[in-house]
């Protein structure tokens, strides 16, 4: 399994897997078409990278991560937005993996910090996510964070 950063070359392989990631979450939207317009739009993007598996020259899964500055930091702080893995390619240690890679390269940028969201449900995420070092406890603001969304 070889693990790289993504091109713009890759983007009809992200498209699919990002709908196969929709189709898993038995979600509608976004479309197909909205999905490709993204991810062309995020592949030009300095603020994002996409990360791939790729076994016997297919994708297998991808990670998504963003970076902004960020003025309590005084530099950048990143999140990791997607992390999605093929069904077939499960359990093989491909999403940690693919976190592991993510966090490098977010270490070699002099990022100050990373986050992650993920939904309770996901147990497999969260145990790669805590057999990394992640939790809900900010050293920056001395507590346990909370992440609110609103959507219009």
């Amino acid at each position: 399994m070889e693990i790289r950063i993504a091109t713009p070359e890759d983007s009809d392989q992200i498209a699919e897997m990002a709908i196969a990631f929709r189709n898993h979450l038995e979600r509608d939207m976004p479309t197909d078409d909205q999905f490709k317009s993204g991810i062309s739009r995020l592949l030009s993007s300095d603020d994002a990278k996409f990360y791939i598996a790729i076994e016997d020259e297919q994708p297998i899964g991808y990670v998504l991560q963003r970076s902004r500055f960020s003025m309590w930091a005084s530099g950048i702080d990143s999140t990791i937005e997607d992390l999605f893995v093929f069904p077939i390619a499960r359990k093989r240690g491909v999403g940690k993996k693919l976190i592991q890679f993510a966090l490098q390269k977010i270490k070699e940028s002099n990022c100050k910090s990373v986050c992650l969201d993920t939904n309770e449900n996901n147990v497999a995420s969260t145990k790669i996510y805590e057999q990394l070092g992640f939790n809900s406890v900010s050293k920056r603001w001395k507590g346990r964070q909370r992440f609110y969304r609103l959507n219009f």
